[in-house]
């Protein structure tokens, strides 16, 4: 007779209904694979909830997750309501009760990593987060186990499906930000409030979550630069592209060497023949370096209800054979020490090539004032290109190229640029990531 494990879901949002969705149609198929019965006893939402038709046994239903949490049959907990709380409340709460975990909340493990996986270790618990980072992509599992024997040196990605969506519409259809982003919210890609994607708040999480995964140690999320797609101009999303050979990405970052890490998240430019450049729409890839490895390619859908209820089902399936077998806790899922610190690299110390485009008036001496700031920061020009007066609505486009230059030396020199008489709009800066580094 198998043995059976026993789940409770909290929050029953569009991913939680896709969680029983998946149950109800591949169950047999589920148990087979796990060698064990999977019965989700609990569902606990604050609204109304609809079980799919059919779905048996019907589990029980409550707007009190402590009822969840306190039921001693329950072995997991499927935490699926997102933000820092009560998330972190019921999934401490959790742990400290002797339950697993499986949790989609990546702004909890990024704000809260040292706390969840200390507390999952003294409770000998497991927390699993598939679903955190690229929706329906086995991103998690891959780094953390097939590429368990490599040391991870970088790790870089497009993290996050609304962006991607916006930027591939200005790119192909030269839409300007705001029509981009209003044809991503009628398509149901972004919310109301996009500001959580659009500032690069998600991909920051979802970096840290990655990174601390690959050291071992804790990426603080205030630890990682941010830069978000809003000041955008179309303009120069689509000279890059026709013009440069370049295609602007929202990328998430981590360099990292063992003892320090330099993760950001920002707007930068990847040649054209870059796999990245087609990773159009929804969809997300991340790239991981490894020592031994070199890189291996993510690729897939990072949003949508069955993308992301894939993921967690994956990790309820995890969870529930070292359950059946035994072995739930005994050996660490995430290695985390607290005691080891990691030191932050500044972004200013780093060196990479840059895109600049300045905006001025169409009046004689305008590239030699520039050219001269720039050579005396030590910025080698790589290609530089001098549009006509009529392509923008005020002033003349100089688009520089530069060789690879530190990043504090060009934020200088466009400030004193940029606080020139002949410079009509602030200068646009776009990063160049040299994706072999």
């Amino acid at each position: 007779m198998k043995p059976t494990v026993r789940v409770g879901l909290i929050g029953f949002g569009t991913v939680g209904a896709g969680v029983l969705k998946i149950l109800q149609k591949n169950l047999a198929l589920i148990e087979r694979r796990i060698g064990a019965e999977v019965r989700v006893t609990w569902v606990c939402d604050k609204v109304r909830v609809v079980l799919p038709p059919d779905f048996t046994p019907e589990p029980r239903i409550t707007d009190d997750w402590r009822t969840v949490v306190a039921d001693p049959d329950v072995d997991i907990i499927i935490e699926l309501i997102g933000g820092y709380e009560p998330a972190r409340t019921i999934v401490l709460a959790a742990l400290n009760a002797g339950k697993h975990v499986a949790t989609a909340n990546k702004a909890l493990l990024a704000k809260y990593w040292g706390e969840v996986f200390t507390t999952a270790a003294r409770a000998k618990a497991l927390v699993y987060f598939e679903a955190a980072v690229g929706g329906g992509i086995p991103v998690i599992q891959g780094l953390n186990e097939g590429l368990a024997a490599n040391r991870i040196e970088r790790i870089y990605g497009i993290l996050n499906g609304t962006t991607n969506y916006i930027l591939t519409r200005m790119a192909e259809e030269k839409l300007d930000f705001s029509s981009a982003l209003d044809a991503a919210q009628a398509a149901g890609f972004a919310e109301a409030d996009p500001s959580f994607d659009i500032d690069g708040v998600d991909a920051a999480h979802k970096i840290a979550i990655l990174a601390s995964l690959a050291v071992g140690g804790w990426v603080h999320i205030d630890g990682v630069y941010r830069e978000g797609i809003a000041a955008l101009d179309v303009w120069d999303v689509v000279f890059a592209r026709n013009h440069l050979g370049l295609t602007v990405k929202l990328l998430g970052i981590a360099d990292l060497d063992g003892s320090s890490v330099c993760a950001r998240v920002y707007p930068a430019l990847l040649p054209n023949s870059h796999p990245f450049a087609n990773v159009g729409m929804e969809y997300n890839a991340v790239f991981v370096h490894g020592d031994a490895v070199g890189d291996v390619m993510f690729y897939g859908k990072g949003a949508g209800q069955l993308a992301a209820a894939s993921a967690v089902v994956s990790d309820v399936m995890f969870l529930a054979r070292h359950v059946a077998s035994g072995t739930a806790g005994k050996v660490p899922y995430v290695e985390f020490d607290p005691e080891r610190s990691l030191i932050v690299r500044s972004l200013e110390d780093t060196r990479r090539k840059h895109y600049l485009r300045f905006t001025t008036a169409d009046e004689p001496g305008v590239l030699a004032k520039i050219t001269r700031i720039l050579g005396d920061r030590g910025i080698s020009i790589a290609s530089l290109v001098q549009e006509g007066a009529d392509v923008l609505p005020k002033g003349v486009p100089i688009v520089v190229v530069t060789h690879e230059a530190h990043e504090g030396s060009v934020r200088a020199a466009i400030l004193e640029i940029d606080a020139l008489d002949i410079v009509v709009e602030k200068t646009v800066h776009l990063r160049i990531e040299d994706v072999a580094r």
